[in-house]
């Protein structure tokens, strides 16, 4: 889990007085309530605060890092034969730069809990010279509590990538200014997976970050030539429509059944497997009202590009009455994959 969600849950309130005065600072706030929850309270009182606020500080200096993202990135230029070949590497690693060097947030991120993602950038033409066309894969997975597995959390196909590119020009970016499509691209998708991650640990974490990609979205021009992909009428699963979906709380269950599936689910797997499939059933019953009201949901069909493989293995091993609800819930808002999970009940 998170180094920042690990101090701020279940902490307690001891110093509740001094975050007020800390709210801008997430470090500082984190440090309090962490004082307060692992030191003894003789302890605070004799050595003050002044000197525990400088250990802890310390220490996190020495094990924390600020990039959150851990990013693996894949330029594939074979369809391309009128450009240099090299630009596709220098690409490749311009944007694993970008994805990897860049601070996203204000969150405190060990090393080890950078978020594991990639994009696979399949480059399909080169309309004019230095703008090109792609579809790319975007995914990342997080690390299952006491155990090496790591789950899929996102899984998503996006085919409207169109923007210009000159080799080695420098990739800008601010939140608050649009400074080219493939740089908005990136950042969108940088805090569509830091927001997803931290919803999956905790309940509404990952709204600012959801706040900030739509902010991305809203600085691409509407007439740019670019602009494919960030609008509602550019197709039903595309950038706009999941960030729609994510802001609005029609929704709001996705978000839940994030949760519920992670953090009270696979979380859980390991002391309470019983309990684990209770809440993961319970998470995917959540998401039966999406089918009903749009079974093309982007949000839903991103939901089980990522689980229906896991899915397979959590309900293989369920006593029959679960099995059976399991594929029953997984036909309705996975029709396309029916067949798939009836296999479950065959195990």
């Amino acid at each position: 889990m998170r180094l920042y969600n690990v101090l701020f849950i279940g902490c307690s309130d001891f110093y509740s007085n001094y975050t007020t005065a800390l709210q801008t600072n997430s470090i500082l706030r984190a440090v309090l309530r962490c004082f307060a929850m692992f030191t003894p309270i003789k302890f605070q009182k004799t050595m003050g605060l002044r000197f525990v606020l400088s250990f802890w500080l310390v220490w996190i200096a020495s094990t924390t890092f600020s990039q959150e993202l851990k990013c693996k990135v894949s330029v594939n230029g074979q369809r391309i034969t009128n450009v240099d070949a090299s630009i596709f590497k220098t690409m490749e690693q311009q944007i694993f730069d970008f994805m990897n060097a860049r601070t996203w947030t204000q969150d405190v991120y060990a090393q080890e809990e950078r978020i594991d993602c990639s994009l696979f950038i399949n480059l399909e033409s080169s309309p004019s010279q230095d703008v090109y066309s792609a579809s790319v894969v975007i995914s990342s997975s997080r690390p299952i509590f006491n155990s090496s597995y790591s789950s899929t959390l996102v899984n998503f196909q996006d085919k409207d990538w169109l923007f210009t590119y000159v080799q080695n020009q420098p990739l800008e970016f601010n939140i608050n200014t649009y400074n080219g499509n493939l740089s908005s691209i990136l950042a969108f998708y940088a805090y569509m997976i830091i927001g997803l991650d931290a919803e999956s640990f905790m309940k509404g974490a990952g709204a600012k970050y959801f706040t900030i990609a739509e902010n991305v979205m809203n600085n691409v021009p509407n007439n740019s030539p670019e602009a494919k992909g960030w609008r509602p009428f550019d197709g039903i699963r595309n950038r706009y429509w999941m960030i729609n979906n994510l802001m609005g709380g029609k929704y709001d269950n996705f978000k839940e059944a994030i949760y519920k599936y992670h953090h009270l689910g696979m979380d859980q797997f390991y002391e309470k497997p019983d309990a684990a499939r209770t809440n993961i059933t319970a998470a995917i019953g959540s998401l039966e009202q999406i089918a009903r009201d749009n079974p093309n949901n982007v949000l839903l069909n991103m939901f089980m590009q990522a689980k229906s493989d896991e899915l397979m293995s959590i309900f293989s091993g369920a006593p029959q009455g679960e099995k059976s609800q399991a594929v029953i819930t997984l036909r309705k808002i996975d029709p396309s994959n029916a067949s798939k999970y009836d296999a479950i009940l065959k195990n």
